[in-house]
């Protein structure tokens, strides 16, 4: 063969890529936000649909809204258990059981699940655990829109798919986790609506710079359209989570400071003299649109099979949401003796620090016992208690709009709690964790990025990989108490820190 048709052999290096090349390789094609949303949806969902169906007897609550959303479907007494003279009174009264003190969408939501699967605890079940899923993958998109992270966007869902009382709530036929995922999607479709309207706004300066005319400087003009298609859909989701329990009414809260504190300093960077006097006066109709008219139609709509029942009688159904109010402002925090009216009742304060888990399940047996409780992540809890307050510190010290973001929706979700006299339970915190997951983000994402002068090290990394380890792996500790697992009195004494957690 001559030395012109001879093949040489490749060199090395290009003849076989090195183990290493080929892991970057594959590293840049998972690095995608796709991935990332997709993967915590995956984890979420397997760790929400395992053993779903078990304990196989209702839990907690589940006594009240499987039946309701049986009832709504129209199956028989028997097919919806309803045995009790009670029971039956309501069912013919209120097309419901006592569970006609909140609105119908969310058992609407849970009957979802009993047409497909049956009514059988898998079937009630089954909504709450997709619900959960979507919420988990919703607050990935979340992360994504403010950190433009595929690490931090798979770190915020790892966490609230790991979050304990979302985790829980997810695997319950009750409404909560249904009030949790409106409001995050409506909290994500803000950002969307502020991402829209900004690039129009930045659309409107780079054409205002010149004209066609020698480059004569044109006149700005700011967009403010009423119609904004993004903030419509978040006033529809917000008013979907009223219509599923009242307390949806606190997202509607944090979504008009949020938009109304945006559209201010919109105008404030765009060189309006008087913003807040622009805002009000352009934005205000816009605003009671899309987070007051709005939410209201979406609840009044959420009653049409009630109407159905009932016949159009706007009377008979304001006197409904009477009875519905005045059964909240009546609800006593003692009963006859003084005693607490509930063994779990705890106040705002004590959420966040965790202190009265409520018991929904438990059987007992000779040294072992099965037990699960509604509890909180104590990494995310007692993590958001330093959290909270370095989100304030960095919204004050550089004005950074995402730690505004995440400080005025935790605010909005948790401040009016305190003004609410009824009794309360730790899982009304529900759809404020995902804030919680949100501001220790930020808090390990800028204590990952700190480095020592003159050097290129980041000495607090490891501290922010091992608080999502942490995170983890006390989810796995408590496992056991959250799915009603079988475990040992010694085990379980391991788990309860407190006697306030037993």
């Amino acid at each position: 063969m001559s030395a012109i048709t001879q093949t040489e052999r490749p060199p090395a290096f290009r003849r076989e890529r090195p183990a290493a090349a080929k892991a970057n390789a594959v590293l840049r094609r998972l690095n995608r936000p796709v991935v990332a949303i997709l993967a915590v949806g995956l984890i979420a969902g397997y760790l929400r649909f395992m053993h779903l169906g078990y304990p196989d007897r209702t839990v907690f609550d589940e006594y009240y809204y499987p039946k309701s959303a049986c009832i709504l479907l129209g199956y028989d007494d028997e097919t919806c258990r309803i045995r009790s003279a009670d029971e039956r009174f309501w069912r013919e009264n209120e097309w419901d059981t006592g569970a006609f003190v909140h609105p119908p969408l969310g058992k609407y939501m849970i009957g979802l699940g009993e047409l497909a699967f049956g009514v059988d605890p898998f079937g009630w079940r089954v909504g709450a655990a997709v619900t959960g899923t979507l919420t988990v993958m919703l607050l990935a998109g979340i992360a994504q829109l403010l950190w433009a992270s595929s690490i931090w966007t798979f770190a915020a869902g790892l966490l609230l798919a790991t979050e304990s009382l979302n985790f829980v709530q997810s695997r319950t036929g009750i409404l909560d986790i249904f009030v949790a995922f409106w409001i995050v999607l409506g909290c994500l479709l803000l950002l969307l609506d502020k991402r829209s309207i900004e690039r129009r706004t930045a659309e409107a300066s780079a054409a205002a710079e010149v004209d066609g005319d020698g480059g004569t400087p044109r006149r700005r003009r700011l967009p403010a359209p009423l119609w904004r298609p993004w903030r419509f859909a978040a006033g529809a989701a917000f008013g979907a989570g009223v219509a599923t329990k009242w307390s949806g009414l606190m997202g509607i809260f944090a979504a008009v400071a949020l938009s109304f504190g945006w559209e201010v300093v919109r105008r404030k960077r765009f060189g309006i003299k008087s913003p807040l006097l622009s805002t009000l006066t352009a934005e205000g109709f816009g605003l009671v649109l899309a987070y007051l008219l709005l939410p209201f139609a979406v609840y009044v709509a959420s009653y049409t099979g009630w109407f159905f029942h009932f016949g159009f009688d706007l009377g008979r159904w304001a006197e409904l949401q009477g009875s519905m109010a005045k059964f909240h402002a009546d609800l006593p925090l003692v009963n006859e003796e003084g005693q607490p009216s509930h063994g779990y009742l705890s106040t705002p304060l004590q959420w966040i620090l965790l202190r009265r888990p409520v018991f929904y399940y438990g059987v007992y047996g000779d040294g072992f016992r099965q037990v699960i409780y509604s509890h909180g992540n104590p990494a995310i809890f007692w993590g958001s208690i330093l959290a909270i307050p370095y989100c304030a510190y960095a919204w004050w010290r550089s004005r950074d709009w995402r730690a505004g973001y995440i400080l005025v929706a935790i605010a909005g979700l948790y401040l009016p709690w305190f003004l609410v006299s009824r009794p309360q339970f730790l899982f009304y915190a529900t759809p404020i964790t995902p804030f919680f997951v949100l501001a220790c983000v930020y808090a390990i994402r800028d204590l990952s990025e700190m480095r020592i002068a003159g050097s290129r090290s980041r000495p607090f990394l490891p501290v922010a990989v091992g608080f999502v380890a942490l995170s983890v792996i006390l989810f796995v500790w408590f496992w056991p108490v959250m799915t009603g697992a079988p475990i040992t009195d010694a085990a379980f004494k391991l788990r309860y820190w407190f006697t306030t957690w037993v």
